[in-house]
Parts: C-alpha cells; sequence; structure tokens
C-alpha cells in the first residue's frame, strides 16, 4: 500500500589472523562509506548512480560483499537497543549497527523496539501505575530511570548465556544499563567511524513531517549524514524523509511484499528494498538487482540461514542478531 504502511500483511585465532579479519571489516565499510560521500550522489531513480550505504563488490571472492547488519546490535550477546549492544556489534565485527526508534512524550528519539516498555525493563516496577507504559507516554527524564540490561540477563533470549558465550563481568556490567538516545547512538557511530540504520518505527503521536524534520535536525547535527540509512515500514514517513533531507538515504521495510513492488518503491524513491524471509522472491531479487535497488534480507540468525542468505543472487546485506556468525563466515570467504 503506498499511501501508508508498506507492509501489506568467532573461534579463537591467532594475533595476526584477527588483524586481517578487522582489516576485512574496514575495507567493507570503507568502499560503503565512500559510496555515500560521493559527489554524484542519488536515489536509485535518478540517472546518476545511486547512493546508498549498502553496496555489493566493496571486496571479491564469494559472499565477501555481503555486509553484516546487526539486528538492534549483537542481539544475542547484549541487551537489544542498547549501547552495549551496539559495542558488542562492533566488536563483532558488523558492518552495520541497526536500530529501532520511537518518539518520547517530549519529543526525543530512544532506541527501543516495542511499542510499550516492559518488555524489556523494569518500568512495572519503578512505574507500576503508569499501564500500558508506551514509550510515548513518558519523558526522557523517566525513560532514562529504567533499567534495560537486567533482562537479559534473566531471560538469555538467545541460548547465548546458558552456552557460555557472555561472559559474568560482561552480565553484571548490563545490570542498569539505559536505554540511550538516538543522538548517543549517532554520536556513537561518528566516534567509532560506523554505519547505522535506524528504523523509524510507527505509530507516533505526531505528524510524519515532524518526525522527518527532527530526524533530519539530529543527523545534521551530529554530522552522521554520510553514515545513515533511515528505514521504516511506514511510507508516509519515508516520503517525508526524502522531502526534508535527500541527502539521506531510505529504505522501505516489508513484511510481505507489496502489489507490483518495484513500481511501489519507484514511487517511494527509496534506495534500499528490506523485505522479510517472506517478503521476497528470486525472481524478485533479479528485478530489483537491474533496477539498481539494493536489497537487505531480514532476520536470519542460524550458520545455514546466513550462508543461505548470502548466495542469493542480489543480496547486499543480511540483518543478523548473530553477527558474530556472519563474520566469521565473511572471513572465511575472503581472499
Amino acid at each position: 500500500m503506498i499511501g501508508g504502511r508498506i507492509d501489506t500483511n568467532g573461534g579463537i585465532g591467532s594475533r595476526d589472523g584477527v588483524g586481517i579479519r578487522i582489516g576485512h571489516h574496514l575495507c567493507r565499510i570503507a568502499v560503503a562509506v565512500a559510496v555515500m560521500t560521493s559527489a554524484s550522489c542519488s536515489v536509485v531513480w535518478a540517472d546518476d548512480a545511486p547512493c546508498c550505504v549498502f553496496c555489493r563488490g566493496a571486496m571479491p571472492g564469494p559472499g565477501a560483499s555481503i555486509l553484516n547488519v546487526a539486528h538492534a546490535g549483537a542481539s544475542s550477546l547484549a541487551p537489544q537497543n542498547t549501547l552495549a549492544a551496539g559495542k558488542a556489534a562492533l566488536d563483532a565485527g558488523a558492518d552495520v549497527w541497526g536500530v529501532d526508534v520511537r518518539r518520547t512524550r517530549d519529543g526525543v528519539f530512544v532506541l527501543m523496539h516495542d511499542e510499550t516498555l516492559d518488555r524489556t525493563t523494569d518500568v512495572e516496577e519503578v512505574f507500576p501505575s503508569r499501564s500500558p507504559w508506551r514509550v510515548a507516554s513518558f519523558s526522557l527524564t523517566e525513560i532514562l530511570a529504567l533499567d534495560a540490561g537486567s533482562w537479559f540477563g534473566e531471560d538469555d533470549p538467545f541460548g547465548q548465556i546458558a552456552e557460555g558465550n557472555v561472559s559474568r563481568d560482561d552480565l553484571a556490567a548490563y545490570v542498569g544499563e539505559p536505554i540511550p538516545t538516538l543522538r548517543e547512538a549517532l554520536e556513537f557511530v561518528a566516534d567509532n567511524d560506523w554505519l547505522i540504520d535506524i528504523e523509524v518505527k510507527t505509530p507516533l503521536e505526531v505528524a510524519a513531517e515532524v518526525v522527518a524534520a527532527e530526524l533530519a535536525t539530529l543527523v545534521r547535527e551530529t554530522e552522521t549524514t554520510n553514515r545513515v540509512l533511515v528505514s521504516s515500514f511506514d511510507g508516509d514517513i519515508l516520503r517525508e524523509v526524502r522531502r526534508f533531507a535527500p541527502e539521506i538515504p531510505i529504505g522501505a521495510l516489508a513484511i510481505v511484499a507489496p502489489p507490483d513492488t518495484l513500481e511501489t518503491l519507484r514511487l517511494l524513491e527509496v534506495d534500499v528494498y528490506l523485505p522479510s524471509v517472506v517478503g521476497f522472491t528470486a525472481a524478485m531479487l533479479a528485478d530489483l538487482d537491474e533496477a539498481g535497488v539494493h536489497v537487505i534480507l531480514w532476520t536470519y540468525n542460524t550458520e545455514q540461514q546466513l550462508q543461505r542468505a548470502a548466495h542469493l543472487p542480489g543480496v547486499d546485506g543480511i540483518y543478523t542478531d548473530f553477527p558474530q556468525r556472519l563474520a566469521a563466515w565473511l572471513e572465511e570467504q575472503a581472499p
């Protein structure tokens, strides 16, 4: 649907080995940044070369050019959508930090996947009378008072604590981990010469044009225009971001592919299509590749899933909760 929402619904190695792995990781990022900052940048539907954070051909070799996108950070190793998860993703070799963003009652963008705060914070204990604990009902000051890290140690959502892949020191450090603002995440990305995909979640309590204007201002203030992709299921938000900040690449998320996918993406003037596992076909990937649309798949976690996705023609990147697994496999493919 064009008018509104789009969703139509590693092992221990030698010191030298570590150096090589980091070198390949930085090479992919360097090429992506170079593409983003090119003077000829334009949307994929213009005559010039597309401007996009996600590009193939960064490195030779099978699968080596696939960008490793950490879903809400390294969510298997740290509490999702926290700076701890971002740091873990960077250390794991991710090329891009994927985050989810919502707006507080007083108009501040914070990292949070759910519409409510109860799954990943202690909001029920801190504010027991504020059910259903919607993000949009809380001020930034109130949100910063919450513990967004302890739940990870209690739930072990991906079983990595039980497998011994998360240290006791890390678990102790996660206790009291705050919800970060988007500004903090952008500053972290800039400080670490990294890349970020900002998924703007809906519903929001304000108009799409307000969200887009505030987001564009924040990206410009943090000087991260060449490090950012803005993605959403909401076509209105994407259109407004394109209008307010044509220099920022945008990506259309979809659970099920919209009717006449290419035409929908053309009307939105998006740079990237981000489908779920049921949102694409091999034929569609070929058509998108021919049209110059970059494709990021979500979300793949097992080694078999990651390898299969990486070998699909026309795929530029993969979202994963296990960036450490994808990084290890990509390193094996590198010459």
